[in-house]
């Protein structure tokens, strides 16, 4: 509700930067938005543009700013169902969502606040998966996931690479409780696929042809093969005909990224979470947070490996740090996961059941919430 508040007191009033203009005039006449599509994202945002109110602008960017709030619930949930930490979980939701780069571009019409959505959304349904204590719970959850891994990328297609991480640990923890069967394989599939339904919009779209602005044609097989893989652009690429920064600098382009929009003590504790994986046999939990770690390592590789842009040049690293919000609300899952990691270090001692430990793990978490407040409100 707080991020609600803040976010919707925030909003631009009127039409924002970037590709807003694109994606709004898409969903007001039902046309199709630069490649792939983001066939999801119009049809809410037309939704959107239909509600009585001020501009069609300002509605849409409503509607990214509550999606914004929804992705922070969600990491607050990832975060309470693991480790049962309200401090942890209000930690990894306001640094994440009061940092300066995730409060802008949630507060405009854009594709982000509903990727950080998903994303969110990914880990909170792995965190359910795995508290789930029975067999038709966990076939219940794996449907829902299912379908919301092919919905998600009906939005922007980089989550694929924490798709790629999810599927086949959940696939793995159903074999090993042997509840994966060819029928519930089978039933999976069809949930995955149900999710990519949006995308019938773009040749439904294009075929309709009422838009008076439109990108594409999708038609035929083939134009909507070329927008949907971003041929335009370069498949596997931001752009097609770019020389950009090495790997090595792109991760720590990335790095000291993380450092500023987060903050240091988020990125150790971070560390904590990981370290304290690896340290302490009691942590039930050890595996989902091993699944985070190796979602955040892939894609900030493989997206260090394809983001073929400048960072050095400003505009371009205005254009990647954007993609770096997937990478960044991981870590603040893992800074809330950290901070209970050192809250539970006080249990079986004599600070057990005190206010002196709630203040110990509280205070930290509101400071540094606090201090995301001030630098970018």
């Amino acid at each position: 509700a707080a991020v609600a508040a803040l976010y919707t007191a925030t909003l631009p009033p009127a039409l924002p930067g970037g590709d807003a203009g694109n994606l709004i005039t898409a969903a007001y006449e039902l046309g199709v938005a630069h490649p792939p599509g983001y066939p999801l994202f119009t049809l809410l945002a037309k939704v959107a543009t239909g509600l009585p109110g001020s501009s069609p602008a300002f509605r849409v960017n409503l509607l990214c700013g509550l999606v914004g709030a929804a992705a922070a619930s969600l990491l607050f949930c990832t975060v309470f169902r693991l480790s049962g930490s309200y401090a942890g979980g209000i930690l990894a939701a306001g640094v994440f969502s009061f940092s300066r780069l995730t409060w802008q571009w949630s507060i405009t019409a854009e594709v982000f606040s509903l990727n950080n959505l998903f994303v969110g959304l990914l880990m909170a349904l792995t965190a359910h998966f795995e508290e789930a204590s029975t067999a038709k719970e966990r076939s219940k959850i794996s449907k829902l996931g299912a379908f919301c891994c092919g919905l998600s990328l009906c939005n922007q297609h980089t989550i694929v690479l924490y798709v790629a991480c999810v599927v086949p640990w959940v696939l793995s923890r159903l074999f090993r409780k042997r509840e994966l069967s060819l029928g519930h394989l089978l039933k999976l599939g069809l949930c995955f696929l149900a999710g990519l339904l949006p995308y019938l919009y773009l040749p439904a779209s294009s075929y309709l042809n009422r838009a008076r602005w439109t990108w594409g044609d999708q038609t035929t097989f083939q134009g909507f093969l070329t927008h949907f893989l971003r041929e335009e652009y370069g498949t596997f690429n931001l752009a097609k005909s770019e020389t950009g920064s090495s790997m090595r600098e792109m991760l720590l382009f990335q790095l000291a990224h993380m450092k500023s929009e987060l903050s240091l003590p988020v990125l150790a504790l971070a560390l904590v979470a990981c370290v304290g994986t690896a340290l302490l046999k009691k942590q039930q939990k050890s595996p989902v947070i091993w699944l985070f770690t190796g979602m955040l390592c892939l894609y900030s590789l493989f997206f260090a490996w394809r983001a073929n842009l400048d960072v050095t040049k400003p505009l371009f690293l205005g254009v990647v740090e954007r993609f770096w919000l997937q990478s960044s609300a991981v870590v603040a899952v893992l800074a809330g996961l950290g901070l209970a990691t050192l809250a539970s270090l006080g249990k079986g001692t004599v600070l057990e059941g005190t206010r002196l430990l709630a203040c110990l793990e509280w205070i930290p978490a509101l400071a540094l919430v606090a201090s995301q407040l001030w630098a970018n409100y």
